[in-house]
């Protein structure tokens, strides 16, 4: 009898099991089904695909480009509809084209397209950063080779600091962030301070910040408006008084009657409450021990586990690999969590996870794949590529990859569904509030960083210095101007060389 009704409750738990399963399913294609008609998976690969191997110049010339393709040239979304993409894209962390290119994805073909048009926008710039890797191990030991990459180096620090006066013109509008933004930057360049503590820091700043502004707002409203009321009352009893004072003027013998004023107060009632306690009584059954048969002795044991040991012994050098990945995969995880105003911001982390904790490479090899992230189409955190390679091969290009791009991607989707809700959330906008004026201090302390370990030399200081101006100044490529600045670095460096030999 009791097998039957376990058998029972084990079919009901199924069943409810089942249609839960089919409401999730179908609540889930309700979310992620495109608002309009879909747009073939195989126009938005192609489409995107050509942009991700001919968009050189960072998110913002990025963004223009993907304005011309989507709005102008295909009309297949709307000015409103794609400004709602790019303010989606620079409150999420990761790469904000790849934000932008997610969301329009999703909205023409849901999360399909989503992920068709991300990948084929990653793709290019992922196979031409392993390129790029494979070449560098050849190239980075020959003179003039490094005095490129040192060129390409001084170049993405004027680059960063060029960054840092534009974004700093537009997220730092009150002194409070100016602030913020420096005790962020102090606090990653002379403290071990993470970029995830540092924007939980920031984050709740904002959120504190606002929250405060916001209840001082509403005591000032609020003293505003009893004092409205008190001075509308008070009108209103002068005026009073004063039909009052008439009145006994013009009939004092009519005022004989006393003035009372009642005040009544709710009774005060009783209830009483009613307690029911009921035990349930419970028996167990204890099962009686049965000793299992196996074999006895040491050396049972070590026939038993030697197999075993023969497996490990063959497998150790795969397992230390996949080790080395899943070691790659969550610190590219982490780091694509909170990389709030695009891929520069991650440098200090990476660098002190990949340079200083785990040793994989050195600070000049680190600087050179921040280079080759800059000089290649696609988001800048395309370096990851060239991190996982250098690590662990094309296994680790790619999951490394995957893990930088992915929590971008999964908060692009999901914000994406309600975005309405997502651009009123008070706390979520006061938390970027506080997080937009510490990107600037993030970027500062990844142009020390970078500064550190590319700038050797006073040729490298003034090759920097040159991009710098070039970028506020000129209307180029950043490309053109890294490709020059190693040019130029490499033509100068070899030029004293040969004056000195003379």
């Amino acid at each position: 009898m009791r097998e039957v009704r376990e058998r029972r409750y084990i079919n009901v738990l199924k069943v409810s099991f089942t249609n839960n399963l089919k409401q999730l399913r179908e609540w889930v294609a309700d979310q992620f089904a495109p608002d309009e008609a879909k747009v073939n998976w195989r126009a938005l690969a192609k489409t995107f695909l050509k942009l991700g191997a001919t968009g050189f110049g960072g998110g913002v010339a990025v963004i223009a480009q993907v304005r011309r393709l989507v709005v102008r040239e295909r009309r297949w979304l709307s000015e409103e509809e794609f400004l709602d993409a790019v303010s989606l894209a620079q409150s999420l962390p990761g790469a904000n084209a790849a934000n932008a290119i997610t969301y329009v994805g999703l909205k023409l073909g849901g999360i399909r397209g989503a992920i068709v048009s991300v990948s084929s926008f990653i793709l290019p710039s992922f196979f031409m950063m392993i390129g790029l890797t494979i070449a560098h191990g050849y190239l980075q030991n020959l003179p003039d080779a490094q005095r490129v990459f040192q060129g390409f180096n001084a170049a993405v620090v004027g680059l960063i600091a060029a960054t840092i006066t534009r974004l700093g013109k537009t997220a730092v509008q009150q002194q409070w962030h100016l602030e913020l933004g420096v005790a962020v930057a102090f606090m990653l360049i002379f403290t071990n301070t993470t970029v995830v503590e540092v924007v939980l820091i920031a984050g709740l700043t904002g959120v504190f910040i606002n929250t405060y502004k916001t209840r001082v707002r509403q005591r000032v409203r609020q003293r505003l408006r009893k004092e409205r009321q008190t001075s509308v009352r008070s009108i209103a009893a002068e005026q009073q008084a004063r039909q009052q004072a008439a009145e006994m003027i013009e009939n004092p013998d009519e005022l004989t009657s006393d003035y009372k004023v009642e005040v009544s107060l709710p009774d005060k009632g009783s209830s009483e409450a009613e307690e029911n306690e009921a035990e349930r009584k419970g028996e167990s059954e204890e099962r009686p021990f049965t000793p299992v048969a196996g074999k006895a002795g040491v050396t049972g044991k070590l026939h038993s586990f030697a197999p075993i040991f023969l497996i490990l012994l063959f497998a150790w050098p795969v397992l230390s690999k996949l080790v080395t990945v899943w070691q790659l995969v969550t610190i590219f995880l982490r780091i694509g969590t909170v990389t709030f105003g695009g891929g520069f911001v991650m440098i200090p982390q990476i660098e002190t996870d990949v340079v200083d904790t785990y040793r994989w490479m050195d600070r000049q090899a680190f600087a050179d794949g921040i280079a080759f992230g800059q000089i290649t189409p696609g988001p800048v955190l395309i370096t990851s590529t060239f991190i996982g390679y250098k690590v662990a091969g094309i296994i680790g290009a790619i999951a490394t990859t995957i893990a930088a791009f992915l929590p971008s991607f999964v908060m692009t989707v999901i914000a994406g569904t309600s975005i309405n809700r997502f651009r009123t959330n008070f706390f979520f906008q006061a938390f970027l509030a506080g997080v937009a004026p510490a990107v600037v201090g993030m970027l500062a302390a990844a142009g020390v960083s970078l500064a550190k370990n590319g700038l050797n030399t006073s040729l490298s200081y003034g090759v920097a210095t040159l991009a710098f101006l070039l970028m506020l100044r000129a209307k180029l490529n950043p490309v053109v101007i890294i490709f020059g600045c190693g040019l130029l670095q490499w033509a100068v460096s070899r030029g004293l060389i040969s004056w000195l030999h003379l």
